[in-house]
């Protein structure tokens, strides 16, 4: 598995089920179910192993069901920003940006803000959270590092006999 680093969640994080979508990065549709007052639930579809693949669901039903498409692989999620509740509720709002543009808000613009940038290039590594069967408590993302020995060590000659990751 590919190194990543795991950022937050925002929410509450003691509460629900805890879920994990590590390595879910080529994200062609982000499902989202919502009503006047939080986040219900967050699914997605992506791209393994050269296969369209669905997540779980994590949370309940809204009164609001939203498909947002995105156009993989020229387009890939840049960064998510949100609300959530400053008593209890977990994820009040949620928005997205991907490098072409903007989508939400969904659910209730109010609360403690929360914003996750994750540069320009297909950093996004994947969702974690926790749910409950009722409500979206908490969510987080895993974000790529750059690595630039990757494009070094690929790109050295090879004259003193070394071994590197690319002569295997």
């Amino acid at each position: 598995m590919e190194m990543m680093v795991k950022v937050c969640p925002y929410g509450i994080r003691n509460q629900g089920d805890q879920w994990d979508e590590k390595g879910q990065s080529m994200l062609t549709q982000i499902f989202i179910s919502y009503d006047s007052s939080r986040i219900k639930s967050i699914q997605t579809a992506y791209i393994l192993d050269e296969k369209l693949q669905l997540s779980d669901k994590h949370g309940g039903d809204g009164d609001t069901f939203e498909t947002v498409e995105i156009d993989y692989p020229s387009e890939f999620l840049t960064g998510i920003s949100g609300y959530t509740s400053k008593i209890d509720w977990g994820v009040q709002a949620v928005m997205f940006e991907t490098n072409k543009r903007k989508i939400g808000p969904f659910g209730k613009e109010e609360g403690n803000h929360f914003y996750i940038r994750m540069g320009t290039k297909q950093f996004f590594g994947g969702f974690h959270g926790s749910s409950g069967s009722d409500y979206l408590y908490s969510i987080g993302v895993y974000v790529k590092p750059i690595n630039p020995l990757s494009t070094v060590v690929t790109s050295r000659s090879n004259r003193r006999g070394y071994k590197y990751d690319s002569d295997y």
